[in-house]
């Protein structure tokens, strides 16, 4: 979030405190033209004759979706990465549309039923203007049709337990805060911040410390209101 904030200071980006997935009525055309200094791929959108951005259901009525101005800047190595989801994020958005096929196999051994599900891209579309922030497992399937024999070649037997639930990383538990209306746009990565700062949690794999589960502790017992989502989404 700083290096959006300094991003839109310097005038690269929109204001980038929203969680609107519309973009604003601006000239889309002038500034893909622009970007295309930046990425040699906004050519091919420029070849279009309309502009039409795909976008999501939600808005947000202070600020539109995060777009890149069409200045292109001289930028440190992380605020360059920064730049560079933006704008290849915004180029997708006008991008054609993405064909993936999903194939399922039901294998019949014995009477026990065993699946095996293989992926694959028949058509790139936006994924080309997205790339290397998209990350999709191309597993391909032999091919095969209903009803056919195979042989067994080996059996091997996995013994395995159930698997607990993924810890939250930052980001995961960003997205559970907006989902549970905690905190705003502005806060809630200087909220994550302040617990990992006080060490109260730890790691990019959250766990809470010691010191994180002492102080819920404390806090159940002599001061529970705290602890209530609905007391804090009024602040």
């Amino acid at each position: 979030m700083d290096i959006a904030q300094d991003l839109y200071s310097s005038g690269y980006i929109s204001y980038p405190r929203t969680s609107s997935q519309k973009l604003p009525n601006i000239n889309f055309r002038k500034v893909i033209e622009q970007l295309s200094k930046y990425d040699i791929s906004a050519k091919d959108l420029l070849k279009k004759q309309a502009l039409k951005p795909s976008e999501g259901k939600k808005t947000d009525p202070a600020h539109p979706a995060i777009y890149p101005t069409g200045i292109i800047p001289k930028l440190s190595e992380k605020n360059a990465k920064i730049y560079d989801l933006i704008v290849k994020r915004f180029l997708a958005c006008f991008g054609d549309d993405a064909k993936r096929e999903t194939i399922t196999i039901y294998i019949d051994i014995e009477s026990e039923i065993f699946i095996t599900k293989g992926t694959r891209t028949k058509i790139a579309g936006w994924h080309e203007l997205y790339k290397p922030y998209v990350q999709l497992e191309e597993k391909e399937l032999p091919k095969c049709k209903n009803n056919d024999l195979f042989i067994i070649k080996e059996v091997i037997k996995h013994d395995k337990q159930t698997q607990p639930p993924k810890r939250y990383t930052p980001a995961s538990i960003i997205k559970e805060l907006e989902k549970r209306n905690l905190g705003t746009k502005a806060t809630r990565a200087s909220i994550i911040d302040s617990l990992y700062e006080r060490n109260y949690i730890k790691n990019e794999s959250i766990e809470a410390t010691e010191l994180g589960m002492q102080t819920v502790e404390t806090l159940e017992k002599f001061a529970p209101e705290i602890l209530d989502e609905k007391i804090n989404k009024t602040f």
